[in-house]
Formats: structure tokens, C-alpha cells, sequence
């Protein structure tokens, strides 16, 4: 299990032609900088493999991140929304 008090992500993945965050006018390095400010994490309830995460940008946009969590504390990125 994830101690996600200490998380501290090694990389970050993207689907830069698949974009999903745009259509939420959210950009990729938004998304990045809630890994990196108080955030709350917890399992996506439709797909196992992923999680939600609740944090804010460095600007203070409060946005709720889909990722993956891959070996390596690697983070792909998935989609997100301002909440």
C-alpha cells in the first residue's frame, strides 16, 4: 500500500495525443503541480487500477486528477477537472 503522506512521484506520464484534460481546460503541468501541494488520495471506484487525487496548483486551482500509479512511483496521468 502507498504511504501517500511520502509519496513523491519519480516521473509523470501523459496521452498528449489522446488529450482528455484539455477538454477540461486543465493542462498537463496543472495536473503535475497537485503532486507536489496538500492533496487527498483514494481509489477510483469504477476502475481498480486508478486513483483520484483532490489537490490544488501552485496558482490555488483546486482540480480532482484520474491517474495510474505504475512501477517506479510513476503517475500517468489520465484526465482531470477544476472542483
Amino acid at each position: 500500500m502507498v504511504d501517500w503522506n511520502r509519496f513523491s512521484p519519480t516521473d509523470f506520464e501523459y496521452d498528449f495525443e489522446g488529450d482528455k484534460l484539455g477538454a477540461h481546460r486543465v493542462t498537463f503541468e496543472e495536473a503535475a503541480e497537485c503532486f507536489f501541494s496538500d492533496f487527498a488520495v483514494r481509489r477510483n471506484k469504477t476502475y481498480k487500477d486508478r486513483f483520484q487525487l483532490n489537490g490544488r496548483t501552485l496558482g490555488g486551482r483546486r482540480l480532482k486528477i484520474i491517474f495510474q500509479l505504475k512501477p517506479g512511483n510513476i503517475v500517468r496521468i489520465i484526465t482531470g477537472w477544476e472542483i
